[in-house]
């Protein structure tokens, strides 16, 4: 499953460090790869940072999408905002919230319900 990963704030490398030190996503962090930084919709200062990763099936996108909506859920204690975060595969784009679960089931839907 090919995922791209679109995270503003400019926090990928933040979000790549959390997910390299996850046990349950370090195997697939260490393939994700900084795809290019974007700037902003007209503001200054404003990138976006563009991850690509690929996922060996669907319980990997599962543990995936945990660590990033606890990884916004950290940003959110320590600095009081959340990064936004955005998982595009096969051109359905996802933002992550707090429902994980719901992510997963609407990337799955993309894929045909495949876990490849």
């Amino acid at each position: 499953m090919d995922l791209t990963i679109r995270i503003d704030d400019g926090a990928g490398d933040e979000l790549i460090r959390w997910l390299s030190v996850d046990p349950q996503t370090r195997r697939f962090a260490a393939r994700a790869v900084p795809a290019a930084a974007e700037p902003g919709s007209g503001t200054m200062g404003t990138a976006f940072d563009v991850l690509n990763l690929v996922l060996p099936n669907a319980i990997a996108l599962s543990s995936l999408m945990v660590s990033i909506a606890s990884f916004r859920d950290q940003r959110r204690r320590s600095t009081g905002t959340a990064p936004t975060v955005s998982v595009d595969h096969a051109g359905n784009v996802v933002i992550v919230d707090g429902d994980s679960a719901a992510v997963v089931q609407q990337l799955r839907g993309s894929a045909g319900q495949s876990d490849t």
